[in-house]
């Protein structure tokens, strides 16, 4: 049985008959178009997801290059200090007396050769772990030897 409806501003309408539609709703309803359509939002979700990988990414690399600047900041501050350290007569004395084996006033320079002190280094070991007998010589000729030899 047809339902028939009737509407004065309108014809009869049966619901065997489908009302005509849009070309829009044509178009929207082709499957190439669907597919299309789907595809399109997958690329540009991808798209956006892609976007915000590589933003993080960008972020990361600038902290760590804020963190280099302060850093280098730090480091060039230090070595502008030490520099204005450098250029007093103090450091000059420092260095003079380091490095050049000078002594100030009412001080005293040992120079010690290297072999003395690694037979010393031995020494010392021996005494503190005991792996070696020291043998006993006497101390008259301890001072013998040190006068006759030096250091």
């Amino acid at each position: 049985m047809d339902r028939v409806i009737y509407n004065r501003k309108k014809e009869f309408i049966s619901n065997r008959e489908q009302p005509k539609q849009g070309t829009f709703h044509t178009f929207l309803s082709n499957t190439f178009v669907k597919v299309g359509l789907i595809a399109i939002s997958v690329f540009l979700l991808y798209s956006v997801y892609n976007s915000i990988v590589i933003t993080g990414q960008k972020v990361e690399i600038s902290k760590k290059a804020r963190q280099e600047v302060d850093n280098l900041r730090l480091e060039n501050l230090k070595l502008a200090l030490a520099l204005e350290s450098m250029q007093s007569d103090e450091y000059l004395e420092v260095q003079a007396r380091d490095r050049l084996n000078f002594a100030g006033e009412s001080e005293f320079l040992f120079v010690i050769p290297e072999t003395v002190l690694e037979s010393a280094k031995e020494r010392v070991d021996t005494y503190l772990y005991g792996s070696e007998e020291v043998e006993h010589i006497p101390p008259y000729v301890q001072w013998f030897e040190f006068v006759k030899n030096g250091i």
